[in-house]
């Protein structure tokens, strides 16, 4: 079963120094690469998230596939995310490929002119003009790009995201959903008979 991790935002405030000091230097080189401050937290956020509950996790075991997907050699599967007030890191060790994605929920009118750019037509149809379930399908749609991790330029070419059981490249792939505190949390497993059960655990910090 796919465990998942968060911090959110307001867990940070006054912890930059010591995430900065857990961080290995790839982390805070990347973080520090953003220019608002909520951004860089929630950057340290999920570095430590996979420092702590990561299994296996070391810097020099950590790499990135050419498309921008990191890998640990000789660990579990595991996506991380951090968006609006949280980071995420979500791992399964019996999974082929996982994907995690957090959003915050917008108004609609946020999603109005991007839908089309994202969403097949059946599931624009689903969405009709409900904020809630066009956040649905967006972090859907990521999760799964990122747990499959290669061989998509346009979301449009991702398989539709309406049912828990999708097919992408032939690989069997399951996805799960859940709102919590105005944010969409979406998780995808890939590999044959992995069941998706997405419990969210408050991580803490030192």
């Amino acid at each position: 079963m796919a465990e998942v991790y968060v911090l959110q935002l307001s867990d940070l405030y006054g912890k930059k120094n010591i995430l900065l000091e857990l961080a290995d230097r790839q982390r805070r080189e990347k973080a520090l690469r953003y220019l608002r401050e909520d951004d860089q937290l929630l950057s340290l956020a999920a570095g430590y998230l996979m420092k702590r509950y990561l299994p296996g996790f070391s810097e020099d075991r950590l790499w990135t596939g050419k498309d921008g997907k990191p890998f640990l050699r000789g660990g579990p599967a595991f996506s991380v995310s951090h968006g609006g007030a949280y980071a995420a890191l979500a791992w399964d060790e019996n999974a082929e490929g996982v994907g995690v994605d957090v959003e915050p929920i917008q108004e609609m009118g946020y999603y109005q002119p991007i839908l089309p750019f994202y969403a097949t037509a059946e599931e624009r149809e689903a969405v009709g003009n409900d904020a809630k379930k066009a956040v649905w399908v967006w972090t859907r749609k990521e999760s799964l790009y990122k747990c499959v991790g290669e061989g998509v330029s346009d979301f449009r070419e991702l398989p539709k995201t309406l049912e828990e059981h999708v097919l992408f490249f032939g690989m069997p792939c399951r996805l799960a959903s859940r709102e919590k505190n105005g944010h969409m949390f979406s998780l995808a497993l890939r590999g044959a008979g992995q069941s998706v059960d997405l419990q969210i655990n408050h991580a803490g910090l030192p």
